[in-house]
C-alpha cells in the first residue's frame, strides 16, 4: 500500500499565514474548493480602484483550510509566478470569468503588499503598527517609515518638557547642545540625532527601549506608508487580521471606539484593500 499511496511533500496539517507566506510548496499543493474560487473572485474584484466593497470576514470550522485559502490569495495579490499555483490554475482556467480577472490583474499595475496581524495581542492599535513594521522590514521597505521615528522622538521630548521637567532637564545635559537645535535636527531627519535619542532614552526611562510607534494612530500611519509604497512598485496594502475572534474573546469588554474604527478603513483612502478579518484556526 505504501508503494501505491504517498503524501505530497509540501503537505502539513496546518498553515500559518504569516510564516508560510514565502513557502512556494504551500501554493503548489493548494487544492481549491468552489468556495475558495468564489472568494478569490471577490477579492480580485475588491482591489479594483473603484471598488467600495473591500472588507471580508472569513469564518469557518477548524480544518476548513481557511488559512491556506487566504495564503494563496495573498500570494496572487503579490503577483507570484502563476506556475506556482499548480493545482489552482487548472480550476481557474475552467471558470472563464475568473480566469479573465486573474489575467487582467497580472497584466495590470496592481501589486499588493500583505500585512498579517496576529490576533493574540491585547492592543489593537499596537497590533496594526507592529505588523506593518515587521512587514516592511521583511520586504526590505523599512526605509518607508523613517519620518515617523523622528516625529515620535519629537513628541516624546515635547511630553517630557510639559509633564516631566526633571527628565527633560536630564536630557538637556546629556545631549550637549541646545534642545531647540537638537529638535531641529530631528525635524530635518538627521539620523545621528535620532540615534543619539535612542541611546539616551533608556537612561532616562529605567532601561526601557524607545518604541517609535507609540502615540501614532494606525490609520494615519497606514495611509502614509501606502502612498510611499507606490514609488516602490506596490499599489497598496492588503491587511489580514488572523484569529480576530481570539482578540475579541479576550478584549471585547475593553476595546475602545477608536480601535474598532481601525477595522473600517475607508475605501477612498490610498490603501488598496481594507482589512480582511480572518478567524483562521
Amino acid at each position: 500500500m505504501s508503494q501505491m499511496i504517498s503524501v505530497a511533500t509540501g503537505f502539513q496539517y496546518s498553515v500559518n499565514i504569516e510564516y508560510d507566506l514565502a513557502d512556494d510548496d504551500k501554493l503548489k499543493n493548494f487544492i481549491p474548493t468552489t468556495a475558495a474560487l468564489k472568494l478569490l473572485e471577490e477579492i480580485l474584484l475588491s482591489v479594483r480602484p473603484n471598488s467600495s466593497q473591500r472588507a471580508r470576514i472569513l469564518i469557518g470550522a477548524y480544518g476548513r483550510v481557511k488559512s491556506h485559502i487566504v495564503l494563496t490569495i495573498l500570494a496572487m495579490l503579490m503577483k507570484k509566478d502563476l506556475k506556482l499555483f499548480e493545482k489552482l490554475l487548472p480550476k481557474i482556467k475552467a471558470a472563464p470569468s475568473l480566469y479573465r480577472l486573474v489575467e487582467n490583474f497580472y497584466a495590470g499595475s496592481n501589486k499588493i503588499l500583505p500585512v498579517i496581524i496576529n490576533g493574540t495581542a491585547t492592543n489593537l492599535n499596537q497590533s496594526f503598527l507592529s505588523a506593518l513594521q515587521k512587514t516592511l522590514a521583511d520586504f526590505g521597505l523599512a526605509n518607508l517609515m523613517p519620518e515617523t521615528n523622528f516625529q515620535a522622538a519629537i513628541k516624546v521630548l515635547a511630553r517630557w518638557k510639559k509633564n516631566f521637567p526633571k527628565t527633560y532637564a536630564a536630557f538637556k545635559k546629556l545631549i550637549r547642545e541646545p534642545v531647540n537645535r537638537f529638535v531641529a535636527r530631528l525635524e530635518n531627519f538627521d539620523v545621528d540625532a535620532y540615534e543619539t535619542f535612542e541611546k539616551i532614552y533608556p537612561d532616562l526611562t529605567a532601561g526601557s527601549a524607545f518604541n517609535p510607534f507609540l502615540g501614532f494612530g494606525a490609520v494615519e500611519l497606514y495611509e502614509s506608508v501606502a502612498k510611499s509604497l507606490r514609488a516602490e512598485g506596490w499599489s497598496g496594502i492588503f491587511v489580514v487580521y488572523d484569529e480576530f475572534s481570539k482578540f475579541l474573546e479576550s478584549n471585547i469588554g475593553r476595546v475602545s471606539v477608536s480601535e474598532t474604527k481601525m477595522c473600517r478603513i475607508s475605501p477612498k483612502k490610498p490603501i488598496a484593500a481594507a482589512p480582511l478579518k480572518c478567524t483562521c484556526c
